[in-house]
């Protein structure tokens, strides 16, 4: 294929690296009272230095205690539980041992085996574009990523949904007074018209799975909410049982309710990859990602380079280095092409966070340090107006 029909296929609005609200599908996208936000101190540049940044995490303290029971459900190195996923408290979060996370992150819990972090992704939002001001103070993503890695692992929509499922899996894995006391720690403080949400403040009657009869995975995506693992099990169920039609159709539902998370996409390639006559479908799905938040797409620099070699940037016997230079090559063509169509009908603001994408992208597609580029992010938010932006990326020294 031509560059030039290569990047034309590839000119579609792209969805912000800082995760903006237009890349949320407006099916998941819960509004901010339909949860109860935890509005917490975290540290700035030092200890006596502080900002108030409200987190968006609703019941926080219970969140990290049901992970640390029981895992994170859906994540890569944070299934453990019994003890080994460790909360980390807020004001620790800004600690140095956490700057080379990816700058949007705020850690919430980490795995004492694997080192693998389950954070909230906290978006920026360009409150200046109509589009942005509904969902300024929208419920934070859940992730998995780690100090190191480039990328994160979509996990939830909220830490509603995941607390529930996690109580959702001891009620159908459990017995007696251990499914009990997961269920007493999950149902402590709702009903009582705290969440606006009356699906998840309602309390988790005990035999709900059993009762609805349709297995586990099945009870949290009917009566809990959508998880991008459980689609991926459900797509390879069907692809399993000789269904490729109900397979694609489970993938593709997938895309549609985690707008923003190039990740979907990437699973979704790799599917129409294993099955026949399905190449050129494979090669767009793959370069939906690059339309993405770029960290979005996987966890680490292998995860990248295997998209990279299925939208045909890379060969397949490239190496990982080659695939992502590769991959990088084909983003700086597409990123000029679009300067040059677009230029002078952004505001303010949308410019900053188009300027932070870059760092963004560029960083995790080449293995360079988050910490080198957060005081940078930091300083093209505080140069827009967007202070608070600006104070979370900055808070960590």
């Amino acid at each position: 294929m031509k560059l030039s029909t290569m990047i034309i296929t590839l000119s579609l609005p792209r969805f912000s690296s800082c995760f903006v609200s237009r890349s949320i599908h407006p099916s998941t996208s819960i509004a901010a009272s339909s949860i109860s936000l935890q509005s917490s101190r975290l540290f700035g540049k030092s200890s006596d230095e502080t900002e108030l940044i409200g987190v968006s995490v609703s019941r926080l303290d219970t969140l990290q205690t049901l992970l640390s029971e029981r895992g994170a459900p859906g994540s890569r190195g944070c299934t453990q539980g019994g003890g080994d996923i460790v909360p980390i408290v807020l004001s620790s979060s800004s600690s140095s041992e956490f700057k080379d996370l990816h700058p949007h992150l705020l850690p919430l819990a980490r795995s004492q085996s694997t080192g693998n972090v389950i954070c909230a992704l906290r978006r920026a939002y360009a409150d200046d574009a109509g589009y942005d001001s509904p969902s300024l103070a929208s419920p934070w993503p859940i992730v998995e990523s780690a100090v190191g890695l480039p990328g994160m692992r979509l996990l939830s929509l909220n830490s509603e949904h995941l607390m529930r499922r996690i109580c959702a899996d001891a009620d159908a894995n459990l017995e007696g007074d251990n499914a009990q006391r997961i269920l007493g720690l999950y149902n402590d403080g709702l009903g009582s018209g705290s969440l606006s949400d009356r699906a998840m403040d309602m309390p988790y009657e005990t035999g709900s799975v059993e009762k609805l009869g349709y297995g586990l995975e099945k009870y949290v995506l009917l009566r809990v909410g959508p998880f991008p693992d459980l689609y991926e099990i459900m797509a390879n169920q069907h692809l399993s049982r000789g269904d490729e039609e109900s397979s694609l159709i489970a993938a593709e539902a997938s895309n549609g309710k985690f707008g923003g998370f190039g990740s979907t996409f990437a699973f979704y390639a790799k599917l129409l990859s294993s099955l026949p006559n399905r190449g050129e479908e494979c090669r767009d799905a793959a370069r939906m990602c690059v339309r993405m938040p770029l960290p979005s797409m996987g966890l680490t620099l292998s995860d990248f380079a295997t998209v990279s070699k299925m939208a045909g940037f890379a060969d397949a016997t490239d190496d990982t280095e080659t695939a992502l230079q590769k991959m990088r090559d084909m983003y700086e063509k597409i990123r000029e092409h679009e300067q040059d169509e677009n230029s002078g009908d952004k505001s303010v603001k949308q410019t900053a966070m188009e300027d932070a994408n870059y760092l963004l992208d560029i960083a995790c597609l080449t293995g360079q340090k988050y910490g080198e580029v957060r005081s940078e992010i930091a300083n093209i938010y505080r140069e827009a107006g967007m202070e608070s932006d600006a104070d979370f990326a900055d808070r960590i020294q």
